[in-house]
């Protein structure tokens, strides 16, 4: 599975992606081991993520 697409996988496995992503993005900026730039990494994923979650529902929806 490519990198980029993990988080999508990992949101879509959970029975509420939406409560998912909250959980995740809370995890990410509360760990403390982590460099402020891999933090930023990690969440910006994790956006991109959500947003294409977000965009296929949206699609699905209309089609």
């Amino acid at each position: 599975m490519k990198d980029d697409k993990l988080y999508v996988e990992l949101m879509l496995s959970s029975s509420n992606p939406h409560v998912s992503f909250l959980a995740l993005s809370h995890t990410i900026r509360k760990e403390g081991s982590i460099d402020p730039e891999t933090r930023k990494e990690a969440l910006t994923k994790l956006v991109d993520a959500y947003e294409e979650i977000c965009r296929n529902q949206h699609l699905q929806q209309y089609a």
